[in-house]
This record gives structure tokens, C-alpha cells and sequence, in this order.
């Protein structure tokens, strides 16, 4: 099968075919599952699992004897083509245990589902098994406890299981306070929790992915989220697991911490230059008491996390740090009346054509007639193209700017992007970002 037909197939709009067009689309994605290129290998995988246990039956639910006849029977046949697959590329098998994790545990699924996991474990070894293990309690739940206290497989020897079964914790609200009038977690139950994670780091990471707790929930949690994974990431013994199946609490620490700067601070005290760096850089945009610490992260020991924050300055406070490294950040004060540039090469260098951004200088903000002025300046209409459809628009939306809060995005057929970043509070423009496009070059 040609690129093109491939590309075809695996960009399929699911969510609009009717029943007519799932016998060839599946003849024809199943195809691919045995193609000589890994990536499309995964790709094809993961289109089929989407469909079979999602897409194909989500437009009408219908819970009919012969409804769900079809869904086993299609789940099989999806069976049958990894098995099939697996015969000519070993990876076939990992990849669609890599989609089990959230797909295949709704109903009727697990009865075919586990049967076939089981007989994949009797036949594994290593890694492996121990990822099958995980998906048989994922997708089967997690045997041999009541539901009092915490259950013993999280004291299993793999990382992997007892990160499943943490996760399966979660979501089956494990943890819940019995009191409709107190906090929403059971103090004991976090309390033991915690106390295994800083033995044994691995578990409450995962548990915390599957609540689906936002920031906006936090009130009535009985505990203080941000502060609990600061405390582990304090106290434990030793570094969480790498290969967690799950998000670990390093992970979700960077989201919480990044609009709280002493909190940045803890992590950067605690060792973890590389949390702090992730956290203070996670919002684009000026965090109140945040530029401190990124000028200290600036003069991090470990050049990577340095860099970061210097980035960060530049990009999003329109500072320069004192150690900026001049190969990725050029400062150009007055590039033109009334405003400062930043140049930026982010990736690797030699490849990159850099990015510019520009700030008004005195003033709090750059009318419309001022930005564009300076986006010509920099790199003109002939050069930027047509503008075409901002790639977080709808599928179907004609070419235009995308609206994000306050900012305007721009996105040009020549792969030129102009970012017009507005004021929360008021009319005009923070700042200005322009990427030139294929073979485009700025004038800065």
C-alpha cells in the first residue's frame, strides 16, 4: 500500500462514518498492522483499538443481546490480527498493550479481553509479563481484597503491577471518606498510602492520575495536594520508578507548582534542579514572583535546567539573563523605536531558524497597527504566505486566526506562525512571537 493510501486510512475521521464504511476501513487498517515501518505498525494498532473499543459503537448505545454479540465478536477479530501481526514484527504485541491501558476494561470487552491476556502471561517472561500482569488487574480489577485498608499487591516486586493497581485504587474511589459531612479522602487512608509511597516511591502518583481531581476540586480534599507531593518528594527513599505506566507524582508536581514560586523553591532546595526548571517554566506567560527564581535557576549547575529558565526569561518576561547563552538567545534593545527583540533557537542548533519575540519597551502594550508593523519588519506578508486554517481550529474551519483567550495565532501555509499575546485586563498586545516557515529567515 502506497504513502498516501496509508496516510489515508490512519487520518480517517472515525466519529463520521456510518456502517458501511467500517468493513473496508478495518480490511484496510488491519493491513498495516504488518507493514515494514514501525510508526505505521503503531499507528495501525492504535486506530484499531480506538475503533473497536470505542468509536465504532459509541454514536448509539445499545445494550441488545445482538449489540453486544457484535462488540465481542469484532473484539476478537481484532485479537486475531495482533496475534497475526506478531508473527512477523515482535513489537506488534507491545504496542497494543501500550493502548490496553485505557481501552478494553468497559463492558462486554473483559470477557474476551482477559482470557487472552492470561494465556499471553503463561507464555511471557521479564518485562513483559509484568505488563500483562498490569493490564489483568487494569482491566479485570484487582483480586483478593475487600476494599478495607490498602491491598497487598502493591507490594508486588514489579514497579509496573503495583503502579496498575494504585491506579485501579483511584479510580474506583478507593480512599473515599464514609463521612457525607467531612473531607472528601479518608485521612487514614491517605495517611497509609503515603507512608508506602516514601518507603517504596511509585504508587501515589498513579493513584492521583486516575481520581481526575482539577485544581478547581482542592477545597474539601481533607489535604493540601501540592504540599503532599512536595512532602514526598522531600521524604522518600530514593527517586520514583522511570518507567511508570502511569504519571508519578514528579509529573504532577511540575503542573501544580508552576504558579506558586516558593513552591519552585522547595524543589530546587530538594535536589530536583530539573522539577524546579519544568515547574517554573510551565506557564507561558508572567507568573507574579516568579522571575526570581527563574534568574536563579538560570545559574543551575546542570546546564540543561539553566538553559530552560533562561529560554523561559526571554520568551515570556522579555529578560535576559546575565548568563544567557548567546548561541540561543540574541538581544536586540531598540530593534526598532519603542521596541525590544528576542531571538530564540530552541532545539538543536545549526536546524534551527530561531524565533523571535518582540516587546514594547516603556509602554504596556503595542496597538494592532504597531504589531503587524513590526511582524512585516521582521518577516514580511511574501514571505509568511497565505494564512491558513491555526491548527487548533476545527477540522472544517476556513483559514483564519484562532482566538485563545485574549491572543490571536496565526498559522501561514509556509509554516510561518505570528502570535499576537493580548492583555487579560485590556485591549492591545503584551507580545508578539513570529517563526518563519520553510525556508523562511527573520530580519532581526
Amino acid at each position: 500500500m502506497d504513502k498516501t493510501a496509508s496516510k489515508s486510512l490512519l487520518k480517517a475521521p472515525l466519529h463520521q462514518f456510518k456502517a458501511k464504511d467500517w468493513p473496508d476501513w478495518y480490511e484496510g487498517v488491519a493491513a498495516l498492522v504488518e507493514a515494514e515501518e514501525a510508526e505505521t505498525r503503531a499507528a495501525a494498532v492504535e486506530r484499531l483499538a480506538m475503533a473497536v473499543f470505542w468509536s465504532e459503537y459509541s454514536q448509539v448505545y445499545d445494550d441488545s443481546e445482538a449489540a453486544i454479540a457484535a462488540k465481542l465478536e469484532r473484539a476478537r477479530w481484532l485479537l486475531g490480527v495482533v496475534d497475526k501481526g506478531a508473527q512477523r514484527h515482535e513489537d506488534v504485541i507491545a504496542v497494543f498493550l501500550h493502548e490496553l491501558r485505557y481501552k478494553g476494561d468497559g463492558e462486554p470487552y473483559p470477557q474476551v479481553i482477559l482470557p487472552w491476556l492470561r494465556h499471553l502471561l503463561s507464555r511471557s517472561a521479564g518485562p513483559l509479563a509484568e505488563r500483562v500482569e498490569g493490564l489483568i488487574i487494569l482491566i479485570g480489577g484487582i483480586g483478593d481484597w475487600d476494599g478495607v485498608g490498602l491491598p497487598e499487591i502493591l507490594d508486588h516486586p514489579s514497579n509496573h503491577v503495583r503502579a496498575c493497581a494504585a491506579h485501579v485504587l483511584g479510580r474506583v474511589g478507593a480512599g473515599e471518606s464514609q463521612d457525607a459531612d467531612g473531607p472528601y479522602f479518608d485521612a487514614d487512608f491517605i495517611a497509609a498510602l503515603t507512608a508506602k509511597e516514601l518507603e517504596r516511591p511509585g504508587i501515589a502518583g498513579p493513584y492521583w492520575s486516575s481520581t481526575g481531581f482539577l485544581q478547581s476540586d482542592f477545597d474539601n480534599l481533607g489535604f493540601e495536594p501540592l504540599a503532599w507531593m512536595l512532602d514526598i518528594i522531600e521524604r522518600r527513599k530514593g527517586p520514583e520508578p522511570r518507567d511508570l505506566p502511569f504519571n508519578g507524582i514528579d509529573f504532577h508536581v511540575h503542573e501544580l507548582a508552576g504558579d506558586h514560586p516558593d513552591a519552585v523553591r522547595r524543589l530546587w532546595r530538594a535536589g530536583r534542579s530539573d522539577l524546579a526548571a519544568m515547574a517554573a517554566t510551565e506557564i507561558r506567560a508572567v507568573v507574579p514572583g516568579m522571575e526570581a527564581v527563574l534568574i536563579a535557576l538560570g545559574n543551575d549547575a546542570e546546564a540543561e535546567f539553566a538553559l530552560a529558565a533562561q529560554l523561559h526569561l526571554a520568551a515570556y518576561y522579555g529578560v535576559l539573563h546575565p548568563k544567557a547563552d548567546a548561541a540561543r538567545i540574541r538581544y536586540v534593545p531598540d530593534w526598532r523605536p519603542g521596541l525590544d527583540a528576542f531571538v530564540i533557537h530552541y532545539g538543536e542548533l545549526g536546524s534551527s531558524r530561531g524565533s523571535a519575540i518582540f516587546y514594547p519597551r516603556g509602554r504596556a502594550v503595542l496597538d494592532d497597527a504597531e504589531a503587524w508593523a513590526a511582524v512585516d519588519a521582521a518577516l514580511p506578508a511574501a514571505a509568511r504566505g497565505a494564512i491558513g486554517r491555526h491548527y487548533l481550529a476545527a477540522h472544517d474551519a476556513a483559514p483564519g486566526p484562532y482566538q485563545m483567550g485574549a491572543d490571536l495565532l496565526y498559522s501561514f501555509e509556509s509554516g510561518a506562525r505570528v502570535e499576537l499575546i493580548g492583555r487579560r485586563d485590556g485591549d492591545g498586545w503584551i507580545r508578539v512571537d513570529v517563526s518563519p516557515g520553510r525556508g523562511g529567515t527573520l530580519k532581526v
